[in-house]
């Protein structure tokens, strides 16, 4: 343990990280027996280098504290600790709520990203929205 410190130490020093930490092998899973011609039964899982993860998960960590620290706006609940789609669900309610009360319109916006992070047009998301104001 003593010498993974060390080396996590000298990274985090030099701002550099070993090519062999960068680096993953993907290994091609199929999900069920059914119908395996369907590109739905099959998935892909990425083999890491361990001490890669243990390295990535520190730097998260300080990340994740430095973001806590005022950086994220009080709004964002997405990737966020102690923050969930409940209580994300129970601030869209209130905002209806008081926009009802105030006779305001209100427009929203519900994303699932499932399965589209690498389908997504993203030009074309953007340009779907360029007539509202998004932050």
């Amino acid at each position: 343990m003593a010498e993974l410190t060390t080396l996590f130490q000298e990274m985090w020093r030099q701002g550099q990280v070993p090519q062999g930490f960068k680096g993953a092998t993907v290994v091609h899973l199929s999900k069920r027996k059914e119908n395996r011609q369907l590109c739905d039964n099959h998935r892909g899982i990425s083999l890491l280098n361990i001490a890669g993860k243990i390295f990535a998960r520190i730097l998260l960590n300080r990340l994740n504290g430095h973001l806590e620290q005022g950086v994220l706006p009080e709004s964002q609940f997405g990737f966020r600790r102690h923050r969930g789609k409940t209580d994300m669900i129970f601030a869209a309610r209130q905002l209806q709520e008081k926009c009802q009360e105030m006779r305001t319109h209100l427009c929203t916006t519900f994303l699932d990203p499932t399965k589209t992070f690498d389908t997504v047009n993203r030009d074309g998301l953007w340009e779907s929205h360029a007539g509202f104001l998004l932050s």
